[in-house]
């Protein structure tokens, strides 16, 4: 802050740098947050009004709202039953001549079926934005999620793995995309000749096309630098939480443990559950201050969007069943201890069986 560089400075590049030490990927662009990052994910994907996005409904609106500001129609997708990732099925038998690009959202930090989903999409001519906001360091065998499709994209939200107050990443696997990212980012200039050697913008200078303002400053930067060496150790942390809660809520009546995807490993952002007469047990929850949640209010629900409706039977069992409860890494054994007492409690109260 003493030195004067806010807006731009080498916090900005060495943040890049570390996330793709990190994530060992290569072309990384930081961003304002993470919905400028699937902007720009669409936009060099070649999404225009009136294309065609496979998305799923239960995902926040900072996934699904670039789709509108482009004049683009989400086409949405049935999640898989009893799953916390969409159906691969459903997925390709949404595809529609105008489709354009797909998003795979990894939700909770759950990774979703990115292999299986990244070949249809190679097969179909389909450009892959995988959304891994709060799923940093979720890996599927030995690859972390967001490698496997053209692109991917991150979040610095305040309650994600890295906090850099706001803020987002995008990965392109193509450096070429990464530079139109890097110059679209700020108003489509190229940083390269925009100015002259005396610090005057350069009239000679052209800007082919328009972008927006969509850059992460030198303080979000600098806080992000700060926290890369102990990011895995809060990752691992609650996945320990995850594993902890899953083996005391498995024989709870009423309530079901999400199971991760075969050969993958989360992030757990949350730890999901299906719970039976979700709204009671919820609200016995919150009353005795356990900030579980919904996590999302499906986006199919808006009328902001373009309509797209198809039957998503596996989607409105989730919407209205899940409860994400919390394991974060900054939960004590008494704050779990307290969790599983008052879910039990909770259950018990309202004498529900899940089948």
């Amino acid at each position: 802050m003493r030195s004067g560089r806010i807006a731009a400075g080498e916090y900005v590049a060495q943040f890049e740098q570390g996330l793709e030490r990190l994530l060992q990927q290569e072309n990384i662009v930081t961003t304002s947050d993470m919905t400028s990052a699937i902007l720009l994910a669409l936009k060099l994907s070649g999404v225009r009004a009136g294309d065609d996005v496979l998305t799923s409904p239960f995902a926040c609106m900072a996934t699904n709202s670039a789709i509108a500001a482009l004049g683009a129609r989400p086409v949405w997708v049935d999640m898989a039953k009893n799953a916390a990732h969409v159906d691969v099925a459903d997925f390709e038998a949404a595809i529609t001549p105008n489709t354009r690009a797909a998003i795979l959202y990894h939700l909770a930090g759950y990774p979703g079926p990115a292999a299986e989903i990244a070949a249809i999409c190679l097969e179909r001519n389909i450009k892959l934005i995988e959304d891994c906001d709060n799923a940093l360091l979720a890996t599927i065998g030995d690859r972390t999620v967001g490698s496997f499709g053209d692109f991917a994209i991150y979040s610095f939200y305040p309650n994600r793995q890295i906090n850099t107050t706001e803020g987002g990443a995008l990965t392109c696997r193509n450096v070429e995309h990464a530079r139109k990212a890097r110059k679209l980012r700020r108003f489509g200039i190229d940083p390269q000749n925009f100015r002259t050697a005396n610090g005057e913008i350069n009239g000679e200078s052209d800007i082919p096309e328009v972008g927006f303002a969509a850059t992460l400053n030198n303080v979000c930067s600098a806080l992000g630098v700060a926290q890369l060496d102990t990011v895995s150790s809060r990752v691992e942390a609650a996945r320990t939480h995850a594993t902890w809660l899953q083996s005391r809520l498995a024989g709870i009546p009423g309530v079901r443990v999400l199971a991760p995807m075969e050969n993958s490993q989360p992030a757990y952002w949350t730890l999901l559950t299906l719970v039976e007469n979700r709204d009671q047990v919820l609200a016995k929850l919150k009353a005795r201050g356990v900030q579980a949640s919904k996590l999302h209010f499906r986006n199919d629900r808006y009328s902001g969007f373009l309509n797209c409706a198809r039957p998503l039977p596996n989607t409105n069992v989730f919407q209205d069943n899940v409860i994400a409860m919390p394991c974060g890494w900054w939960l004590g054994a008494g704050d779990l201890d307290y969790l599983v007492d008052v879910i039990v409690d909770a259950t018990n109260e309202c004498a529900y069986l899940i089948d």
